[in-house]
């Protein structure tokens, strides 16, 4: 299920002001899961659900090259203070998920080499068994899913969108295109189209290859482009923006305001489309910070 796709993406609430403090939450649970790929990779990843009466949105993490799930930390945290829980995986190559046909198979310094002997192009195809895996377990919205990457792990983000069905996307520094093939560029500006996800890049104008890709898929529908000055790649954007990043999610995964009635994954929702009164934009954030100021 996807919902209609928000006039202006809502991390800019965090942008025109400061978020709201999230409601403390008791720590959250904590499940070890293993998938194996269908090329034989071992996957390793941790889903921690905050602790709620029904069923809880879920964001699939990926993270950049040479680090491994840990480095989502403190986003995760956010995230779980707003009721959201996570499913971060060590990446094909990293971190516990360094076995494959019960030989070890690790990234190296090389870039290009570690993408080629890893199968850094696979990386979508793991998300997308990541979430069907995800969306079986108790406790879980498989409704509300969304996605987060790094670098590497931002590229293979947007290009999962088709087969996750994600609701929202966040894509940080999205590079590593020689990974993916000749037709990378093309493919990722047709997997947005086709995923139909909200999505939010962070971009730095000094990060060439990922400032590149940012610009060509900014003005796609559905897409926000936050374009910062300097060289900030991937996780460094923790730094500064991870209260936009949760703020995003929180409104996307957790708002009721979406005028449709939510339906499985890969199906059309039903009920009418949001108008103009449901739609967050930006006469309606003026209007939600002025009567916050009145209070």
């Amino acid at each position: 299920m996807r919902p209609s796709r928000l006039m202006v993406p809502l991390a800019l609430v965090a942008l025109a002001a400061p978020a709201q403090a999230a409601t403390r939450i008791s720590d959250p649970s904590a499940t070890e899961m293993t998938l194996t790929t269908a090329d034989g990779f071992v996957l390793k990843g941790t889903l921690a659900l905050p602790p709620a009466k029904g069923k809880v949105p879920v964001v699939i993490l990926a993270h950049q090259f040479h680090s491994d799930r840990s480095g989502w930390a403190p986003l995760t945290e956010k995230l779980h203070a707003r009721g959201i829980g996570t499913l971060a995986l060590d990446l094909r190559g990293h971190g516990a998920s360094t076995q494959k046909d019960g030989a070890e198979v690790k990234v190296t310094d090389d870039f290009a080499a570690s993408a080629k002997a890893v199968g850094f192009d696979k990386i979508p195809a793991d998300l997308a068994q990541a979430a069907e895996w995800a969306r079986k377990q108790p406790g879980v919205d498989g409704r509300r899913l969304g996605l987060a990457g790094a670098s590497v792990g931002a590229f293979s983000v947007l290009l999962a969108e088709p087969k996750v069905h994600p609701v929202a996307v966040l894509s940080l520094s999205p590079a590593g295109n020689p990974a993916f093939g000749d037709q990378a560029s093309a493919d990722l500006k047709a997997a947005i189209l086709k995923g139909q996800a909200s999505v939010l890049v962070l971009a730095a104008a000094d990060d060439k290859g990922a400032f590149d890709n940012a610009q060509a898929i900014k003005g796609l529908p559905g897409v926000e482009v936050l374009a910062s000055e300097g060289k900030a790649h991937g996780f460094d954007f923790f730094k500064d923006r991870t209260d936009t990043m949760a703020v995003f999610f929180g409104e996307y995964l957790t708002y009721h305001h979406i005028g449709q009635r939510l339906a499985p994954a890969g199906k059309k929702a039903e009920g009418k489309p949001t108008d103009g009164k449901t739609v967050i934009n930006e006469k309606t954030l003026a209007e939600k910070k002025a009567a916050a100021a009145a209070k």
